[in-house]
This record gives structure tokens, sequence and C-alpha cells, in this order.
């Protein structure tokens, strides 16, 4: 039997509360700069709120309970650290909930490396959804542009706001369990080192960090290693998305052997 205590809903408290308010105001503009014909009316019809109601929430004159703050972050969405930040995750779980986790069969459709390239461009200022704008930002064609926007609705990755695109998820990942080789995530990563081959050349020191080491290791340890790993990347790329995005990235790390195993040899 459960007692008073343990059925008690979690409190917002005024810090965290303050905290939504901020968020959910910049991302109201944050979209009115991507799509000047965004409405207050219409950014409360794409998380289910009636335009008074969000209003009132803005302004600060309406409260936001735990369950509605979680619904609107869902929607919109929200970092990891944002999360934290109004009280809706902790440190056990938070590195986990926030991403959308794409299933093995969406992610055949979409592992041109370019698919997630749109994703983050919608982030960036001055984002136009023409397919010929972002062929030009990542350097492909019009037509491969406007078929993966195609794939990426389907997949309900972006969705249509009022005439522009907006990702439905703020972060995803391809991540699954098994070790079988599958032939999307190869031509994936193809294409991420492919990518990294040419900023060699074409990049400055400036605009990039590449680099590598050796090491001698104990194998039994690998699977420690690509958990850090994980949370090293996802870390990394809450902070860096913290502020103004004005480019996009691609971040590869590569851990593989160079040296023959003793039941290869």
């Amino acid at each position: 039997m459960q007692n008073s205590e343990s059925r008690k809903k979690p409190r917002v408290t005024e810090d965290q509360s303050l905290r939504f308010r901020l968020w959910l105001q910049q991302q109201f503009s944050d979209r009115c700069k991507r799509n000047s014909r965004l409405t207050l009316r219409g950014f409360a019809k794409s998380i289910d709120l009636h335009p008074a109601t969000i209003s009132q929430i803005m302004s600060g004159k309406r409260g936001v309970s735990k369950t509605s703050m979680h619904n609107i972050c869902r929607k919109l969405p929200a970092t990891t650290i944002e999360l934290k930040s109004f009280g809706l995750l902790d440190s056990a779980n938070g590195t986990e909930e926030s991403y959308q986790q794409i299933s093995i069969d969406s992610f055949a459709v979409i592992s041109d490396w370019y698919h997630y390239g749109i994703l983050e461009l919608t982030y960036v200022e001055g984002f136009k959804a023409d397919p010929k704008w972002i062929a030009r930002k990542l350097d492909i064609t019009a037509e491969e542009a406007k078929a993966a926007i195609e794939r990426l609705v389907r997949l309900d990755l972006l969705r249509e706001e009022n005439g522009a695109l907006v990702k439905t998820h703020k972060t995803v990942t391809n991540d699954y369990d098994g070790f079988e080789i599958n032939a999307a995530h190869q031509s994936l990563q193809k294409h991420v080192i492919q990518k990294a081959l040419t900023a060699v050349e074409s990049c400055t020191l400036r605009e990039k960090d590449l680099s590598s080491i050796t090491m001698a290791i104990d194998i039994g340890k690998l699977p420690i290693a690509t958990d850090m790993i994980k949370k090293f990347r996802r870390e990394l790329c809450a902070l860096l998305e913290d502020g103004q995005q004005t480019r996009v990235y691609n971040l590869g790390i590569q851990l593989y052997p160079i040296s023959i195993s003793e039941e290869s040899a």
C-alpha cells in the first residue's frame, strides 16, 4: 500500500518553471526566424495546445505541471541538458531518453549521410525548405535533396509546418543491439570517413580537428570503451548545439584494430 508521500506528484520549482518558460519562448522565437509566417496559433497547434494556454504559460500567468512539460518537450523537442534543467530527468536516465531510436528498416532508407545533414540544417539560421538551397549547402544535387526530404517526412523525422520544414525529434540515433554486419551502417560509415578525407584537404586547421592515437589495449574492455565514446559524443553534441547554430558538422570517432588477432593468424 502506498503512503501519502509516494502518491504525491513531483512539484515544479520556481526555478524549473522559469527555465521552462524562457526555453518555450526561445523555441517560438527560433521557429519564427525560420518561418516568418508562423503565428502563435500555428505554434500552439504544433504542440496540441490552445493559443491562449501557450500564451499564458510563456507570459508566466499560468503554471505548468511536469506532465504537461513532458508532453511539450516531446513535441518540440528538448535536449537532455534542457530536460534535466526542468527537473524532468535525473542523471541516471538522462543520457538516453531524449534520443529518438531509428529502426533498422528505416535506417536502411536514409543511410546516405546527407539525410542527417538536412535534419541538422533545419536548425541553422536562415534555413530554407528549398531543395536547391539545401543542395548548395551540402554540395549534393537538388534531386538528391528533394528525394531525401520526402523520405524524412515519410519516416516522421521531418514535418512541414506552415511552409517550413521542422525536425520532429531533437536528436536521433541509429544505435542498435547486436553485432551482425549491417549494410546500411557500413554505407553510412564509409560516407562519414570519405567526408573526413575530403576535409583533410579542403578545410583549414581552424575549421577542423582530425587526430588519432595508437595503443595496445585490453580487448575485454572494449564494451566499456564504446559506452564511454557514446557518452562523449552525446555530451559534446549537447555542448556545441547550445548556442547560435550556423553550420553543420560531422563528428567521427574511429576505434579499430590494426594488428591481426591470434585467432586470425
